[in-house]
């Protein structure tokens, strides 16, 4: 069974423009792999090292934030200490409770 190309070429075309977000991908990729490529200069690393340091720090700052928030969330979530207590006490209850009515049936 033979396939048309000008058909393959048309379905591709119609799946980019069906789907820009693949076409915009394809083109970062491509254009982080030829960034890769392309040695840098001395005035490049020089105009650059400051802004990446800039957003190390940046991008530090945000994880920190986000792991306070994250750990704020949890503790709002978990119960307190005397609650938990309270809990297992009630739940070694309910097994006590459900265990002596076991042996009243049994």
């Amino acid at each position: 069974m033979s396939t048309n190309p000008a058909n393959e070429k048309q379905g591709a075309g119609e799946s980019l423009a069906s789907n820009p977000y693949a076409l915009v991908a394809g083109g970062i990729a491509l254009g982080v792999v030829i960034g890769m490529l392309v040695p840098r200069s001395q005035k490049e690393r020089e105009l650059l090292d400051a802004t990446g340091k800039q957003l190390a720090g940046r991008v530090t700052g945000t994880v920190a934030a986000v792991k306070e928030a994250g750990r704020a969330e949890i503790e709002s979530l978990l119960p307190g200490r005397d609650e938990a207590k309270n809990r297992v006490g009630a739940l070694f209850g309910n097994v006590l409770d459900a265990a002596r009515d076991a042996a009243q049936k049994a």
